[in-house]
């Protein structure tokens, strides 16, 4: 009783009431004890609960699929499957797993932490690249944010779809000259020029569309 003397205001006595309710003991029954299925209102489990309960959780987001292109040889597509899922040994994944580099900076620029989309997107080597391949092939400049901006750029070019997939073809040589380039000047110290690694890709690309396409 001295406690409720004290609160005299209303709104302590409704926190004190409030208080009260919440460690007042639990109300026992001599009723049967039972289990309650919490996934339906009724409080019952039925076989078609649990089938909705299951049908509701399915649609979860379909994983990313890279679109495979025969007429590239399968090592570029591996190498943009792999840059896709950042399986790509750059400064910054190598730091990840606890092996010592010198430095975490690109390379090609020495600006800018190695990350995937450093490498092959927002490097200004890679920019500069990707601006002359896209003059090349009479298109407007690329806009990417991330590797599957680059993967599915084709399929916003209009044409054929024998047209879209040589862009396509043409954007993969690009990611495997780029790769190629910064393997060149890390292991070998051999620096690539835009205009070498330019003509790399305009070879390359066209050796390997002619010779795999029909």
């Amino acid at each position: 009783m001295g406690l409720e003397k004290v609160c005299r205001a209303g709104v302590e006595r409704v926190e004190l009431q409030q208080l009260d309710n919440m460690i007042m003991p639990p109300m026992l029954s001599d009723a049967k004890d039972r289990w309650i299925w919490a996934m339906d209102g009724l409080g019952k489990f039925t076989v078609a609960s649990l089938k909705k309960l299951r049908q509701d959780n399915r649609f979860e987001p379909a994983p990313y699929v890279i679109k495979r292109n025969n007429w590239v040889p399968r090592k570029v597509d591996i190498l943009a499957w792999r840059a896709e899922l950042d399986r790509i040994p750059t400064r910054c994944a190598l730091i990840r797993r606890n092996i010592n580099v010198m430095s975490n900076l690109c390379p090609l620029c020495s600006e800018y932490p190695e990350t995937v989309e450093h490498l092959f997107i927002s490097c200004e080597f890679a920019q500069m690249v990707w601006n002359v391949v896209s003059q090349w092939c009479k298109l407007g400049p690329v806009f990417a944010f991330g590797m599957r901006d680059i993967l599915d750029g084709h399929s916003y070019v209009s044409g054929s779809p024998k047209l879209k997939k040589a862009f396509h073809a043409v954007c993969l040589t690009t990611l495997w000259c780029i790769s190629k380039s910064r393997n060149e000047l890390v292991f070998q110290q051999k620096h690539s020029s835009l205009q070498k690694v330019v003509g790399d890709i305009k070879a390359l690309s066209l050796l390997w569309v002619r010779a795999r396409s029909k």
